[in-house]
């Protein structure tokens, strides 16, 4: 290519910007190619304003472009707590006993939530399992006046109560309250990380699993 036809592309690339203002707003990939200086040759310490302007957008752009990833993460991570919640939601209705109900309370909704703890409770002692332990009802339900059927936390004085054997180790916590009756279970799920149960976390998959677990006492 000759010097006259480069610089007869380039006086049409420039002529064309100066029509199309906004072709970055339009293609913001374009950021990415193009390479912008950082101040004028003769001012080193002066920021040119189209500089600015260009670097503001461009990190603006990524800006968005994170946000975006982040909403897209967020909604395939629902998605996948709600095909875990209902394999065990299905793991319940199937089940063919009392027996069987606890194991699975116990058993599967610690891996469920990735919990380094579960520690079960029964109201009453009319139930044998040795997966389960009493408590007053008085005191298992005091835990729950914000919230009929979850509580999250890191009090101490409620790592003391359901991780007797743990309390250096348990950080955070949920309790599950499942209606059995007049009786209470209260599932005591336990993590090491402080972050891994906040009281602002949604907890609306768990409440619908604690339901389909109450549906199911009714009929064993």
């Amino acid at each position: 290519m000759n010097n006259n036809n480069k610089n007869s592309n380039e006086e049409f690339v420039v002529n064309y910007l100066r029509k199309n203002k906004d072709i970055l707003l339009r293609y913001p990939e374009l950021l990415n190619l193009l390479k912008f200086p950082s101040s004028k040759k003769d001012f080193p310490k002066v920021i040119d304003l189209n500089t600015y302007r260009s670097n503001k957008i461009k990190e603006d752009y990524y800006k968005l472009q994170k946000q975006f990833t982040d909403v897209l993460k967020a909604g395939s991570s629902h998605i996948y707590s709600q095909k875990r919640i209902l394999k065990t939601s299905l793991k319940i209705i199937n089940a063919k006993s009392l027996q069987k109900v606890v194991d699975l309370i116990i058993n599967d909704l610690g891996s469920l939530l990735g919990c380094d703890s579960v520690n079960c409770f029964f109201t009453n002692k009319k139930i044998n399992h040795k997966g389960l332990s009493f408590i007053d009802n008085r005191v298992a339900t005091s835990y729950f006046r914000d919230k009929p059927q979850t509580y999250l936390n890191q009090n101490p004085k409620g790592i003391n109560v359901f991780f007797p054997n743990k309390v250096r180790i348990i950080k955070s916590y949920m309790l599950l309250k499942i209606v059995f009756g007049s009786d209470r279970f209260i599932v005591a799920l336990g993590s090491k990380n402080k972050n891994k149960f906040t009281k602002d976390q949604k907890v609306d998959l768990i409440e619908y699993l604690i339901q389909v677990i109450q549906i199911k006492l009714t009929q064993v």
